[in-house]
């Protein structure tokens, strides 16, 4: 059976590089977990997303995760499922930004929200009309965003209660400096998942799905 290559992003907790470089999360945690039961050879490297994703896409024996599933990426990739339960996500601002006043996704439009490329909510916030340089503010560093929040030069991020935390905590700033305005609903009901290259070895992916599936059974939980 071929060595697997695991790629994945930046996304605190779920899955990011400690302090000595080991590439650690709630996430990964679990993948780690599961290869090990399936009895597969592997290496995880962490990458921009964008990149991470063409690698998945272009070579073979490759697993991509934490990825959500949605009808664009359906047959993009073989899909080993759920890795982690829905988490839901908010539109978020700085608690001292009193002049930002929305009841909808439609109404951030007015503002700019940052993302990270080709990430499944830069997909979510296209497809519902938001445009690069207008309402949009892309960056392929996911740290960035909540750098550019708390400085003032975005007025949302779309992300997790759990991610934000994270992201602040590191930064040495206070969880109750941000708000969740909104939930948005439409990008919160997905599953991460894991997903290969659909060239991936066959008995390869059936052990991992297997593995998952036993994992899903004995735990509560991502």
């Amino acid at each position: 059976m071929p060595k697997l290559q695991v790629v994945t992003e930046e996304w605190v907790p779920y899955n990011y590089a400690n302090e000595q470089g080991v590439i650690v999360g709630r996430a990964t945690k679990k993948v780690r977990e599961v290869l090990d039961a399936a009895g597969v050879e592997y290496e995880i490297n962490l990458y921009p997303w964008a990149r991470s994703m063409k690698l998945a896409k272009t070579q073979p024996n490759t697993m991509i995760y934490s990825i959500y599933r949605n009808a664009d990426r359906e047959k993009q990739f073989e899909w080993a499922c759920p890795l982690m339960r829905p988490v839901r996500q908010y539109l978020f601002k700085l608690k001292s930004r009193t002049d930002i006043q929305v009841a909808s996704i439609e109404d951030a439009k007015n503002y700019v929200i940052s993302v990270v490329r080709g990430s499944v909510v830069h997909e979510f916030l296209v497809n519902q009309g938001f445009e690069a340089g207008v309402n949009l503010d892309i960056t392929a560093d996911p740290s960035a965003s909540q750098k550019k929040l708390v400085a003032g030069r975005i007025d949302f991020l779309l992300t997790t209660e759990y991610t934000m935390y994270e992201r602040l905590k590191l930064m040495g700033v206070d969880y109750s400096q941000v708000d969740p305005v909104i939930e948005v609903r439409n990008s919160s009901d997905r599953r991460a998942c894991m997903a290969f290259h659909l060239d991936t070895d066959k008995t390869l992916i059936n052990k991992v799905k297997r593995a998952l599936a036993d994992h899903n059974k004995m735990f509560v939980g991502p």
